[in-house]
């Protein structure tokens, strides 16, 4: 059974959504609404053209046998969209070969005064409605066949065949009847094919509007930028001042064991998410999270005066936002946090799954930091105390082996400096 339809609250029957609907399977988007369109077209114009041949009766009683042919060549439509389901080629050619017999045919029995000929106007509007826009040569030469019938009604034909009998009212009827019904039916057909016009702009749009906020959530807008004006241009930068920070949680694998996998999503999106407003609020760039780890950067993709101030405000901000989240969790959880300051080098790799990704020894001591850090301490070294200045409170921890790197002087960062009062 077809699925219930209505329109303006009115439910349409079963059977004219199962004749819409007739040979669509298998197909979607423009294809899928112009067989509809088709098949409602199918029966419209048998309906049309036997209100002509009834309109006709009614002036000329004896005119039978010239009413049951218009009506039969218009019936020949109700066969259109069985041809469409099978082969749309065949279909367009059957569609435009019975029309232009047809409205020829009338036009030959009642003359130009009737002004049936202004109806071949519509055979190429319907194609286009129902076929598209691709067989553009097709088309054109429907048109010029249309136009040339036109021209040929006008200059050779006189008046309707010597076996018609119609008076010039009944023609004047027929010729203000096809002014009104062609002029609306061209201007319904421009209207339907502007508004789908509209409609896959608009939508076109909003798609371009997302993909550039999913691309601007995955990139800095600089970076981006950048890719979308060049996108085989190689992205590498080399920053001489950048602070990096690295936070993971600790004993995050045996407090994970215990929670549900949803809650376990829920509590790292919740403090990622204050992680983000963070480093928005301190103008610091994210940089990635792989697992529970979060890293995020001072100084790039644009080089900036403080790199190490905003890292420093950030760390301790994250502490007291971790402090405020642990309460989700009956055994509370902390973060250690390592920052580091110096030179790095920044790209973009590959070309999926982009991100602005960072190297160098400065994201290795960094990462050191954090995993010779304690919870819910920030660990820095040397080169980042000396950056920070008076402006902050630290703990001597001494010097400690980082691998690969040797002996680094280390403080912990425990908080902001009070100034004396002046």
């Amino acid at each position: 059974m077809p699925p219930n339809v209505y329109l303006g609250g009115w439910r349409v029957p079963d059977w004219v959504v199962w004749y819409a609907s007739y040979g669509t399977e298998g197909l979607s988007g423009p294809e899928l609404r112009q067989r509809r369109t088709l098949n409602v077209i199918s029966v419209l114009i048998p309906i049309s053209g036997s209100s002509y041949a009834g309109l006709y009766l009614l002036v000329d009683a004896q005119g039978l046998w010239p009413a049951a042919v218009v009506v039969s060549l218009f019936s020949l439509f109700l066969f259109w969209p069985k041809i469409a389901a099978r082969n749309e080629f065949a279909a367009m050619f059957y569609g435009a070969g019975v029309a232009v017999t047809v409205q020829t045919s009338l036009v030959l029995l009642l003359g130009p005064d009737s002004g049936l000929h202004l109806f071949l106007l519509s055979i190429p509007v319907i194609s286009v409605i129902c076929f598209g826009t691709e067989r553009v040569w097709l088309l054109l030469g429907l048109a010029t066949i249309c136009a040339a019938i036109m021209a040929f009604a006008e200059i050779s034909l006189s008046g309707p065949a010597a076996f018609i009998q119609v008076d010039d009212s009944f023609l004047r009827l027929l010729q203000i009847s096809a002014f009104v019904l062609v002029t609306g039916f061209v201007t319904l057909g421009v209207y339907v094919g502007f508004l789908h016009a509209d409609i896959a702009e608009r939508s076109l749009e909003a798609e371009y509007a997302r993909s550039e906020e999913l691309l601007y959530s995955l990139l800095p807008r600089e970076i981006a930028g950048r890719l979308k004006a060049d996108p085989n241009k190689t992205i590498a930068d080399s920053l001489s001042n950048v602070a990096i920070i690295f936070a993971d949680i600790a004993n995050f694998t045996p407090m994970s064991a215990k929670l549900d996998p949803k809650e376990v999503v829920t509590l790292l999106n919740n403090v990622f998410t204050e992680f983000d407003n963070l480093a928005d609020r301190h103008q610091l760039e994210k940089i990635k999270t792989i697992g529970d780890a979060y890293m995020v950067a001072a100084g790039m993709p644009n080089e900036c005066v403080d790199p190490a101030h905003r890292a420093a405000e950030m760390a301790l901000d994250m502490l007291d936002v971790t402090l405020a989240s642990s309460t989700v969790v009956p055994e509370g959880f902390e973060i250690r946090i390592g920052l580091h300051v110096g030179p790095v080098v920044a790209g973009v790799i590959g070309n999926r799954k982009l991100f602005y990704d960072v190297w160098g020894e400065t994201v290795n001591i960094a990462s050191r930091m954090e995993s010779h850090g304690a919870p819910g301490r920030v660990l820095v070294t040397g080169a980042t105390r000396a950056q920070l200045g008076d402006g902050f409170a630290f703990e001597r921890r001494g010097e400690i082996e980082v691998k690969g790197i040797g002996l680094v002087e280390t403080s912990w960062l425990v908080g902001r400096q009070e100034r004396p009062a002046s």
